[in-house]
């Protein structure tokens, strides 16, 4: 007799991940793990997905599959959504039904057969401009973003990976996956090549890059504070007042809408004749080609200032692009020019940073060396909030002196509030180690569905 874990497409017990039926005889031969099957649950006949199989009997009374629809995914799709389930702490439903249908941008460059090459962008606008030029070389190849990297192609040889550092490749929504450890991932199952093309290494990463790749442009430092004193409050610089000409052109970059619109309130009062600047935001980096003579990034200390480990790095990889944008010059606006990254954006060159924040990361427990997990619980009430954060945090608690080493943060607000809704985070630090996967299933079994779970994020905030 045979037996299956099955994924049910349904709303679930949020303690429960996988229901456990009997395979009749009939259906024996012909199941398989990544069939869609229909089977009772509760009053209904809903439809689920064969998770695995196996001869050992649950000491529980089970219910029969009732039919096999489809055989929706392969083996490869099953042990990718295995991985995914345990380092991200997903459910399985989750982690296979993000690998179905085509999602996000795509562009073939040959017939789906002769594909050899899977290529990887972090911006959707990218897509349709690499394929041309893949094209052109002959390229056979499927271009696509974020959620591409789950394409099946039958003769798929090598994936290639675009800057990988970009964190628009971690989805938003549940499983909260990292496209780059996706596509690493399938590499090795798949037995595939993997070719990744950085622009600025991560800070995780950057011993496994060229040290070339540690020179980028020097900025232009823009004292503020001397612009104060010299009685000018807004972010129009002197500097900046002195670079608009009608023989160049000019690109501004300030991380917020808000900011965006205080700057050209700013610009108006002070500045005629505005033809030649653009003003943008990160949507700069999702336009191919979008280049100017000078590049001002009037807002660098907001991110300076950003109470969150990853913010040094993100100045990083933000000046590094748009020096990139700067056909002849960067310029950084901030009250703080003697600010040791600062220097180092100056000299054009990022060891020092990267030894740095190392050196830091190590210390306060951070990545590489130890894994984070946020948790986030949302409802309309203060008092649920509260009370669902208060039984997590004392489970964990539990947990970490008597079963794992890790370290729980109290139950704290997120940095963006979101209105009508009540949210609270936890933050969890894993030492990083060999067994990492094994402790994060230990986890796993202590925490809800009702909490959104992200393993490494974007920021703790």
């Amino acid at each position: 007799m045979f037996f299956s874990e099955v994924a049910v497409d349904t709303y679930q017990d949020p303690t429960k991940k996988l229901f456990t039926y009997q395979i009749p005889k009939d259906l024996e031969e012909k199941i398989s793990e990544g069939a869609k099957v229909s089977v009772p649950f509760g009053k209904r006949i809903v439809e689920g997905y064969i998770w695995s199989k196996t001869t050992k009997k649950p000491p529980f009374p089970t219910k029969p599959i009732r039919e096999i629809k489809e055989q929706t995914f392969n083996t490869n799709q099953i042990k990718l959504a295995r991985w995914m389930s345990k380092h991200y702490l997903a459910t399985p439903l989750e982690c296979l039904k993000c690998q179905l249908g085509k999602k996000g941008e795509q562009e073939r460059t040959a017939s789906k057969a002769k594909i050899t090459t899977l290529i990887l962008l972090p911006y959707a606008s990218q897509v349709k401009i690499r394929a041309l030029a893949a094209k052109k070389t002959g390229e056979k190849a499927l271009i696509g973003s974020r959620s591409a990297v789950f394409a099946q192609l039958s003769n798929l040889k090598k994936i290639v990976i675009e800057e990988p550092e970009n964190w628009n490749y971690k989805d938003e929504r549940a499983p909260y996956y990292h496209t780059a450890e996706i596509a690493k991932k399938r590499v090795e199952i798949e037995n595939l090549k993997l070719e990744i093309r950085p622009v600025i290494p991560s800070v995780e990463h950057f011993a496994k890059y060229s040290p070339s790749l540690l020179e980028i442009k020097p900025a232009q430092i823009v004292d503020l504070s001397l612009e104060k004193a010299a009685g000018n409050y807004t972010l129009v610089s002197q500097e900046l007042e002195n670079k608009i000409a009608p023989a160049k052109t000019l690109i501004i970059y300030a991380s917020s809408k808000e900011l965006q619109e205080g700057f050209k309130e700013d610009l108006q009062k002070k500045v005629a004749g505005k033809s030649a600047i653009e003003i943008y935001g990160p949507e700069l980096f999702s336009i191919p080609g979008k280049e100017a003579d000078y590049v001002f990034w009037v807002d660098t200390d907001t991110l300076l200032n950003l109470p969150d480990f990853r913010a040094h790095e993100k100045i990083v990889q933000t000046a590094q692009k748009l020096g990139q944008r700067a056909k002849e010059s960067l310029y950084l606006q901030t009250l703080t020019p003697k600010h040791p990254l600062i220097a180092d954006l100056e000299a054009g060159n990022l060891k020092k940073f990267y030894q740095r924040e190392l050196k830091t990361r190590k210390e306060l427990g951070y990545p590489p060396f130890f894994t984070l997990v946020k948790l986030t619980y949302t409802s309309k009430s203060v008092a649920k909030t509260g009370l669902e954060a208060e039984k997590l945090y004392e489970k964990l608690l539990a947990v970490s002196t008597k079963q794992l080493a890790i370290e729980v943060s109290p139950p704290y607000e997120p940095y963006s509030k979101t209105p009508r809704k009540i949210r609270l985070n936890m933050a969890i630090k894993i030492e990083s180690n060999p067994n990492i996967e094994q402790d994060l299933d230990k986890l796993s079994k202590v925490i809800s569905t009702d909490w959104r779970v992200e393993v490494d994020p974007e920021s703790l905030l």
